[in-house]
């Protein structure tokens, strides 16, 4: 499950790194989606903050922000952001 802003991170990321180098965005997404898998199978990685874990993508300087509910089974993912941007952003409600 993902929040409706996950779709706005990685489009931005997507034209960010395409403008970089053409085809890279196409490379970020197939890794996010790798990575998604991943978290899938084993979502217990560090948690950064409150309760907001963090897994950084392997090439990419990105990091998926995600909360797991355990009763319910569920990983929700809040934002892929770069590791670049201010960790102060208040992007959690």
């Amino acid at each position: 499950m993902a929040d409706p802003n996950v779709k706005n991170d990685l489009k931005e990321a997507r034209d960010f790194l395409n403008s970089r180098r053409n085809g890279l965005g196409k490379k970020f997404l197939s890794e996010y989606r790798i990575t998604l898998k991943h978290l899938e199978k084993n979502p217990n990685f560090q948690i950064r903050y409150s309760d907001i874990h963090c897994l950084p993508l392997k090439t990419f300087k990105y990091m998926i922000h995600f909360r797991v509910d355990e009763e319910k089974k569920i990983v929700h993912v809040y934002a892929v952001l770069s590791t670049y941007l201010n960790p102060e952003k208040n992007w959690i409600k």
